[in-house]
């Protein structure tokens, strides 16, 4: 091969590299934002990883053996809302922790299930999915400290509607969750006093795990149907034309990145011990696996953690 033909068939190999964006090159997640997910060890329970921005091994965000889920930074990152739960029992509580796990408080103690907190913007209110109503799932909201408590979609009948996945809006002023008010589990939109309840998508599909923008002008969410699977969607915040990120396999638990670019988001199953964290750019390019580590497995709910100096 003469040496023309060699720096050609060079290029095009680096070009087929920088192309290809993979779990063996991670790119940066952040300069201000770590990820922030629950993994488990060796069949114990769930615990808090830490993944830094160039990728590598995830250290422990509370100590050893602490068992959480469900975790969502409050806006400055100092503190952590989780929950301890027995799914089998289908019992729960939310608790809150300083950043390293120290002074860890339980918020609730209902003997019902109360869990997948969101804090409000200003760090003031806490909004969670509760069974203390009745059989089926409702959005309730409550202080930071966990006083007054407040359902926001109580059912006219007992067991009528099932909610879930609260997500607080960038301005405070709404929430987004998934409901089965429509007929089928749809995305739906209300304010944060549980007035104006809208429906978004439309579909007879399974909508849910909604995820805002950082300028609130879309929602991103889970739709599982029988023909496509389960896939990462992005609906306006007013409704309207949706786009699906299209990728192989199993997608869900879609997290908007602070700054706009990225979406972080579990691929694989619902119960299975190889469900990974990846992230993707908006468009679903470059997508990158995050979890890497042979000990840990079940990797979930990532969330985005400030950096703290």
């Amino acid at each position: 091969m003469g040496s023309a033909a060699r720096i050609g068939t060079m290029i095009l190999a680096l070009a087929a590299a920088a192309g290809c964006r993979d779990s063996t090159r991670p790119l940066p997640i952040s300069t201000t934002f770590d990820l922030l997910i629950e993994a488990r060890q060796s069949g114990g329970p769930p615990e808090l990883l830490l993944l830094g921005a160039e990728g590598g091994a995830p250290a422990r965000l509370f100590p050893a053996g602490m068992e959480a889920s469900d975790p969502v930074p409050s806006p400055n990152g100092s503190r952590i809302v989780y929950v301890v739960a027995d799914y089998t029992q289908w019992i729960g509580d939310i608790w809150v922790a300083d950043r390293d796990g120290g002074n860890a408080t339980r918020l609730t103690t209902a003997p019902e299930l109360d869990d997948q907190p969101t804090w409000s913007p200003d760090g003031q209110r806490i909004a969670f999915r509760s069974y203390r109503a009745g059989r089926d799932g409702d959005i309730w909201v409550m202080n930071a400290d966990g006083s007054n408590p407040v359902n926001l979609t109580p059912d006219p009948l007992p067991g009528v509607t099932d909610e879930s996945r609260p997500a607080w809006a960038p301005n405070g002023i709404e929430i987004a969750y998934a409901s089965t008010a429509g007929g089928d589990r749809a995305i739906w939109v209300m304010k944060a006093d549980g007035s104006g309840k809208v429906q978004r998508t439309f579909t007879e599909d399974l909508d849910t795990e909604p995820s805002w923008s950082p300028d609130g002008s879309e929602i991103a969410f889970r739709r599982s149907s029988p023909a496509l699977g389960s896939d990462i969607w992005i609906v306006p915040r007013t409704g309207g034309t949706e786009r699906r990120i299209a990728r192989a396999g199993e997608q869900r638990q879609p997290a908007w990145s602070p700054d706009g670019t990225m979406i972080a988001f579990v691929e694989g199953p619902p119960g299975s011990s190889q469900s990974q964290v990846w992230t993707m750019r908006t468009d679903g390019s470059q997508p990158v696996r995050r979890t890497t580590s042979p000990a840990w497995t079940d990797a979930m709910n990532p969330v985005w953690l400030p950096r703290v100096p």
